[in-house]
């Protein structure tokens, strides 16, 4: 996702390919849980997870569920490893911030 500076006065806009479970919202300006990816995400990674089926076997599986990625494809393997090893945690674009993270405060000192 990029984000787009727009004059004063003007919230920014992003764009660029959402990650998947999320959408941009109406007005673009930050990202927003798309809840049918996030079902579809929890249902995968139980497969993985609780299962224990193997990433080919969960490719397997949602083409015989008929399920199709957002370009109307058959999920491949790529798609579900993303799907299992993508953090759980919100992308920064999705703060009401502008999807700037703090960054970490460190001591003047150097590790050992």
């Amino acid at each position: 996702m990029r984000l787009v500076s727009l004059p004063s006065g003007h919230r920014p806009i992003l764009y660029g390919e959402t990650p998947f479970g999320w959408r941009l919202n109406d007005d673009r300006s930050r990202l927003v849980k798309d809840e049918t990816e996030q079902r579809l995400l929890s249902v995968v990674r139980h497969m993985y997870m609780t299962e224990r089926l193997p990433m080919r076997g969960i490719v397997e599986r949602l083409r015989k569920m008929g399920l199709r990625n957002r370009r109307g494809r058959p999920f491949g393997l790529s798609g579900v490893w993303e799907m299992i090893h993508r953090r759980n945690e919100a992308p920064p674009e999705s703060m009401r911030s502008g999807g700037k993270r703090a960054a970490k405060k460190t001591s003047g000192r150097p590790r050992a």
